[in-house]
């Protein structure tokens, strides 16, 4: 897998669980071995959740719910030879990213959305070609911590960043003609994206789902490439513009009180709280432009595999977990921002800093594409950032090789 997918999925799957459902025996009324038996398999973040809302389930469809713990991604992975082979689990939490394309790939049953539960953004991350393949379950996306022992309120705008790029306070240990206030893994075009998109530019047309039209070298998307350039170039010390070492830089400058401001993702809260850092969660300052930073739009939702032979059942387990009330107790016991629209005013009105800024980013975020092309996005713009930040190539040559990567690879790999 992608680095840049492995850390959409992977981080912010860590907390979270994968479900399965594997079927056998006839539904009948009575001993527990006449009852329909599935089969949940779940990342252990998510263990005593589904241990605890299960009962109810059981109950009410004479079913028995058999919880066992799996790696997510081995889990997906594994579909396509487990579930012909009857091993694979029945339904599982994917990553949005992974929905539509194994959707595509005819390993998903596509499945039914209770109206009501989600808005028209939530939809459009588990649909494809018109058809559903996951019921969303938690939203994610970038958002800005701040260390409130350096600074009293979470900035504003990105004029704001720059004023503490500015500040001598701020300067680099090792090298003082450079500023570390605030920090951003800009070279994983995860991180990069909302940036691109606010000045924009965008990766597929027609709202993404058209990969023969591709936006990331437009003058949108050059202007925003020029202007991350400028923190490289200008600002930042040159170990800024590492692949990935620059990740364990930004989060050791932040939690040693050194930097004021970074943008990252829900995941590293657990790591900032651990280093009891004094920090504050806000959205993302809005761009230079006016613009928002249209960060990418992610998180989970559970799927069905296309090989149970027990879709009704699932659907109805699907149902079950995405139920207000199964989502508010979701929220409180994994602290995961919950998909459905009434959980998530729920968590607006009594959960954390955290969980509400994600909520309102995730307003003006641009749902991950979810198109099997996307991979090829991931391999071509790798190293985006990085030629243009480096001075090997300019802000329009970097877009120009990168979007040629991009457009010959899905043209070798995708032929209609």
């Amino acid at each position: 897998m992608n680095k840049y997918i492995k850390k959409a999925s992977v981080l912010a799957i860590a907390l979270g669980a994968t479900a399965s459902l594997a079927a056998c025996g006839n539904s009948k009324s009575g001993s527990d071995s006449s009852k329909k038996t599935i089969t949940i398999s779940v990342d252990k973040g998510y263990k005593d959740y589904i241990n605890e809302v299960k009962g109810n389930f059981e109950k009410k469809n004479n079913v028995k719910v058999v919880v066992k713990t799996k790696d997510a991604l081995a889990t997906l992975d594994a579909l396509k030879l487990d579930g012909p082979a009857g091993k694979a689990a029945d339904v599982m939490m994917a990553p949005f990213d992974r929905v539509g394309v194994l959707g595509k790939q005819g390993q998903l049953a596509d499945v039914k959305l209770v109206s009501g539960r989600y808005d028209s953004r939530d939809k459009k991350l588990v649909t494809l070609n018109g058809k559903q393949y996951g019921e969303p379950a938690a939203i994610e996306t970038l958002v800005m911590y701040y260390n409130k022992n350096l600074i009293k309120t979470a900035p504003k705008t990105f004029k704001d960043l720059e004023a503490l790029s500015k500040d001598s306070k701020y300067a680099y240990a090792n090298d003082k003609t450079k500023n570390v206030g605030f920090l951003c893994q800009w070279t994983n075009f995860y991180n990069a994206y909302g940036l691109i998109k606010g000045y924009g530019g965008y990766i597929f047309g027609d709202s993404n789902t058209n990969p023969k039209k591709l936006g990331l070298n437009n003058s949108g998307a050059v202007e925003g490439l020029t202007y991350i350039t400028d923190w490289f170039k200008n600002v930042w010390p040159k170990g800024m513009q590492s692949k990935t070492s620059n990740e364990n830089f930004i989060t050791d400058q932040f939690t040693s009180g050194k930097t004021a401001a970074i943008i990252d993702g829900p995941w590293m809260a657990a790591t900032y709280k651990k280093d009891k850092v004094n920090y504050g969660v806000a959205t993302i300052p809005t761009l230079d432009n006016g613009k928002k930073y249209q960060a990418f739009g992610g998180g989970k939702a559970w799927v069905v595999s296309k090989y149970t032979k027990n879709k009704a059942v699932c659907q109805k387990f699907i149902d079950y977990l995405t139920n207000d009330k199964n989502q508010e107790k979701f929220y409180k016991d994994v602290q995961e921002v919950p998909a459905n629209q009434n959980a998530r005013n729920y968590a607006i009105k009594n959960g954390t800093e955290l969980s509400k800024a994600v909520i309102k980013q995730f307003a003006y975020a641009d749902p991950m594409p979810n198109i099997p092309e996307m991979a090829e996005v991931w391999t071509g713009a790798e190293n985006l950032v990085i030629n243009a930040a480096s001075g090997k190539k300019t802000p329009k040559q970097a877009a120009d090789a990168a979007v040629k990567q991009i457009s010959q690879s899905i043209e070798q790999k995708y032929k209609d």
